[in-house]
């Protein structure tokens, strides 16, 4: 049996802080798209430098063939003549993709080979180092020692090796060139670089999709969650609901409530504001607190939700009877009562001002009570 001051249970309803959704997938997918981005930069710069440093080696080992032939001419001592040197030049290998270039002063003597440089014959060198980067290497060439660089001709790139070297009392520039893919499309090379082109693709790939993979789990987990969070809440709502109908249904069964008895002077004053006569509270002596308790067990079995209990002094107990006289009240509680619980006293409630000046008297507290006696 619940007690209560007269008083609903208020449930507070709590609500979880609503979810603050990011995009996951998109944010994940860009970022990791700047970042591919980025690291394909990154490895397009080192592939570039290693290309760079495979040419620079060929240039130093072109130097070194360049030096040699150097020797060739200078062992002569200066007593030959031009054809001597260019007879020399003629005999060594040579291709559109790599060739020699001997010149004098601003003259072109020999270019390749001899159709070459009968094509050349009567050109000065500014004519056939048209380019910038041409030019500059040429007017950097030192004499007796051998320099190179890269230079265009004729919209080709070119490793250049020359130097410059003094013949019969005249000074003569000799150069050889390769052509820059050349170099690198040396099978070998060509595929190294393709091998590092792969695994850098493959790498770049996994970067991207990995990531988003798990973006995409993420974010299925995320939704999982708000799912069980929504459906957590919304159990939480119906539960709250069917504890307020519970608790408010709860409060107004008189079956299975008692109330205190400070409230019963508040309940006597509404039901005669509320015309609700005439009504009986009937007080009964109980021999303890198990008999009272047993009588409120019986009592919910057998008296309606018109009954009111209250808890007395002393284990004691009231019982207000509403709109019921007093025989019909007494008829109806006295079976329920044992040798441990007797009747104390039965008060009738009426709407007279008499019966309020009498009631007053007999229990100073309510209004419109008539006492009958024990």
């Amino acid at each position: 049996m619940k007690r209560k001051q007269g008083k609903s249970i208020e449930q507070r309803k709590e609500k979880a802080p609503a979810e603050r959704r990011y995009p996951v997938l998109v944010a994940t997918a860009l970022c990791m798209l700047i970042l591919a981005l980025c690291a394909g930069c990154l490895a397009l710069l080192q592939m570039r430098r290693y290309e760079e440093g495979i040419l620079d080696v060929c240039a130093v080992q072109q130097d070194g063939y360049v030096q040699l032939v150097l020797e060739q001419i200078n062992l002569q001592g200066g007593q030959g003549s031009e054809e001597d040197i260019t007879r020399i030049l003629g005999t060594l290998d040579a291709s559109s993709n790599k060739y020699w270039t001997f010149s004098k002063d601003q003259s072109m003597l020999f270019v390749k080979d001899v159709l070459e440089t009968n094509k050349y014959k009567g050109f000065t060198t500014k004519t056939y180092y048209v380019s910038d980067s041409a030019r500059a290497f040429l007017d950097s060439i030192q004499t007796n020692r051998v320099t190179h660089g890269n230079i265009m001709i004729e919209d080709k790139e070119y490793v250049v090796s020359g130097t410059a070297f003094v013949y019969g009392g005249d000074t003569y520039q000799l150069c050889l060139l390769t052509n820059r893919d050349v170099l690198l499309d040396n099978n070998q090379f060509l595929g190294a670089k393709i091998e590092l082109g792969i695994i850098a693709a493959v790498l770049l790939f996994l970067l991207v999709i990995i990531p988003m993979a798990y973006a995409i789990w993420i974010r299925k987990l995320q939704r999982a969650n708000a799912e069980s969070e929504e459906a957590v809440r919304t159990l939480n709502e119906n539960l709250s609901r069917m504890n307020k109908l519970l608790s408010e249904q709860d409060l107004h069964d008189t079956r299975s409530n008692i109330w205190k008895q400070e409230a019963l002077p508040e309940f006597l004053k509404k039901i005669r504001d509320r015309g609700a006569t005439p009504s009986t509270l009937v007080k009964v002596k109980c021999a303890s607190a198990e008999a009272s308790e047993e009588l409120l067990q019986r009592a919910a079995s057998v008296l309606d939700k018109t009954v009111l209990r209250f808890e007395m002094e002393d284990s004691n107990l009231a019982f207000l009877f509403v709109q019921r006289d007093m025989d019909p009240a007494v008829n109806q509680l006295l079976p329920l009562l044992t040798q441990e619980t007797t009747l104390e006293d039965l008060i009738l409630l009426a709407g007279g001002a008499s019966a309020y000046q009498r009631a007053g008297r007999i229990t100073g507290q309510t209004e419109g009570l008539v006492s009958i006696g024990h």
